[in-house]
Formats: C-alpha cells, structure tokens, sequence
C-alpha cells in the first residue's frame, strides 16, 4: 500500500494541512475549505503514517483549480457553486471527474453520498463510500428542494456503490430501512487523534459554570432555540452560569445572537460563532465544563467524541438518531427530551450542581473513547477496505 496513491474526496479544512505543505504556502486570501473534521483527520493520520494521498475537495471562493502540493500530499480545490442543487452538482461532479481523471490515484475514498460520491463512482477506480449522514431523515424535517436534490443524489450513489461504510449503526440501518443499500454495510465510526486525551484537565480556573453547544447552523434540525430558552431558565438558579454558542449563525451579529436578543434571552451567551477546529478544541478544553448537544438528529455526533475525549460530560437527545449509540445509552452522558426546554434545563442543572456526578461522567466518557474512538483504530479499519480493494484491482 505505500507504493498506492490514495484519493480522498470530501470537504476539508486546509488549514488543517498546514504542516504538511511548504511553509508560506497557505496565503492569506486561499480557500478555507467546507470543514469536514472527520476527513482531515482520515487525512492526518494516514502523512502521519507515511501513505501517499491526493485530496479532492471544493470550496465556494474557487473559480479555476488551486492545487497545492507537499510531501506525500497533493491537494486539488475546485469550484462549489451558488445554484448547484439545480442541476444536481453537475460544475462540481465534472470538476471532480477531469481531477480524478488526471491524478490518476489507485483507489478512491469518497466521504458523504452525494457529489463526492457520485464523481468517485463514475471513475471506474477501484472505491469505498462512507455515509456520514441519513439522508432521509434530514429530507422529512426539511423538505426543501435543496434536500430533495441531494436526496435524489444519494440514492443514485448508493444503488451503484460495490463498497459501503456507515460511521453509525444507525446510519447504517437508515440506509438499508429506505432502500438506499442492499449489500453489506461496515460500521467504522469517525475518530480523534491521541493529541485531544491528553488536552483533557487543561480548564482555567474561574467561579463560573460554564456550558457550550456546537452548532453547524441555525434552527431546523439544529434546534439552538431550545438550548437557548434552556439556559436562560438554567440561569434563574444558577445566575453566574454561561453558555457559549460554537459553529456557523452563532457569531455576535449572526441570527443566533439576533433571535436572542429579540427574544430578550442573550443574558450569560458568548456568541463565538465559527472558529478553526484547533481554536474551538482549546476553548472547550480551557473553559467549558459541560457540552449541550440539542440537535434533534445526528448520524454521529462528532463534537460529543471531542468534549468526551477532554473529559467534558455532555448532554444529548434520548431520540436523537446515533447519540444513544456514541454516549452509551446514558452511561458516557446524559440523555434526555431534548424538544422540552424544562427537561433539557433540568439535565444541565443536575451536571452544573452536582460535581461528583459531573466529574464521574466525565471520567467515563474520556475512556469511551479510548476504548471506541481513536484515530489509530479508525485508521486501521480503513487500511484494511485500501488493501482488499488494491489487491482486488490487482
């Protein structure tokens, strides 16, 4: 396998590649990137590990092609446009095909079951898909043509995929209940590095309770709102307490921080909106005690591995898709209705006043994820998919 080139498609965060490209090499004004935390850290673990890998990712602030290039690592930006649901992501998927076509990698990794999917299939190199969402669900609570179309678009990748990875046992039942999937599913769940458990314990010393929920964006599935209305009942016992609001919408001029003050519910809220992966992981690991996750459907809930790798105990929904599955059914954090702003008030009071309990459920979560979670582990799941696919192609 070290002889292979491995081709990974999915949004990325380049900053996160800044140590493997020359220095000076990320300028000022290139692309950010879309996220996608599991695949950087797929990515990481695989230069750490000496695997040669060509990335293929988009990003919105692209127009032609930005490549760069490193040791071992060759990354190819291409454009994400405004209105791509109307034609089913076809600027994308082209761009993705002609790339992959000139690369020429030896097998193919795409994450998410759309356009990155779809461009991997109509290779023809030798591929696995991981499914990082249910597809469906994500359709019935927003029924917009944009989730029409990307639903549409999962479906023609799933019928044609030969190798299919869920990162939840959930996902994976999703896949197989609406007919997505007939064949074999893999569960590999996402994974974090070693380097987080040992940040863990790092908290500034203050009189505060402090709480923190992250958020991809606002309202729908998301379901900030409750959290919100949650913590300001929280906050008529326990005045001092503070909740900070993570991830895109949620910055101090965004409509997270708009809704609140409308609503008069801003009191004790830092709006910190989105930040690197690197600046929001040193922010929880100096200031936050306890991870509100409110979001009504998650196919695995990466932000709950991330506290729980800090031995932070986080609160997440009982009917919440895979969150059972990642906290255990209760026994790595606390799960509770979170629809009802007094049952989700309720969950952070007990955690914020009872600090054995806190620290004890903390301690467990930490350890979950040594036992489930590690990037090591991931890594060599998916080392063995390369190698059966390379030796198939052989």
């Amino acid at each position: 396998m070290r002889d292979k080139i491995i081709g990974i498609l999915g949004p990325i965060e380049l900053a996160e590649f800044r140590n493997y490209l020359p220095v000076g090499a990320i300028a000022s004004d290139a692309p950010k990137g879309l996220g996608g935390t599991p695949v950087n850290s797929l990515c990481v673990s695989l230069l750490q590990r000496g695997y040669q890998i060509t990335v293929f990712s988009l990003d919105p602030s692209v127009t032609d092609e930005v490549i760069y290039q490193g040791d071992r690592l060759r990354i190819c930006i291409g454009p994400f446009t405004s209105k791509r649901a109307r034609n089913f992501f076809r600027v994308e998927r082209r761009y993705l095909r002609n790339a992959i076509a000139r690369e020429k990698p030896d097998l193919l990794h795409a994450h998410w079951t759309y356009e990155y999917a779809l461009s991997a299939i109509d290779s023809k190199v030798p591929l696995v898909i991981t499914a990082h969402d249910a597809p469906v669900q994500i359709l019935l609570r927003n029924f917009i043509p944009y989730r029409i179309a990307r639903t549409f678009m999962a479906y023609m990748a799933m019928w044609r995929a030969k190798k299919v990875v869920a990162v939840s046992p959930y996902v994976s039942r999703h896949l197989r209940m609406f007919g997505f999937h007939k064949k074999s599913v893999d569960i590999i769940p996402n994974g974090i590095d070693m380097s987080l458990l040992k940040m863990g314990g790092q908290r500034d010393t203050d009189h505060h309770i402090n709480f923190a929920s992250i958020l991809s964006g606002w309202g729908g599935l998301k379901n900030s709102e409750v959290a919100i209305k949650a913590f300001a009942k929280l906050r008529r016992r326990i005045p001092e307490a503070r909740l900070y609001l993570i991830g895109p919408e949620h910055g101090d001029s965004e409509v997270g921080a708009e809704w609140s003050r409308r609503n008069k519910l801003e009191e004790g809220i830092i709006f910190y909106g989105r930040r690197p992966h690197q600046d929001v992981i040193k922010m929880l690991a100096q200031k936050i005690d306890i991870l509100v996750h409110p979001s009504l459907e998650e196919s695995f809930g990466l932000t709950l591995i991330e506290a729980s790798a800090l031995g932070i105990p986080a609160i997440g929904g009982k009917n919440s898709g895979a969150v059972p599955w990642v906290l255990g059914d209760g026994k790595y954090g606390v799960l509770t209705d979170i629809t009802s702003v007094d049952a989700l008030a309720d969950a952070m009071h007990r955690l914020a006043t009872d600090m054995k309990f806190r620290t004890e459920l903390g301690q467990r979560a930490r350890q979950s994820v040594v036992d489930r979670f590690t990037m090591d582990v991931v890594t060599d799941r998916y080392l063995n998919i390369y190698e059966s696919l390379a030796q198939h192609d052989a």
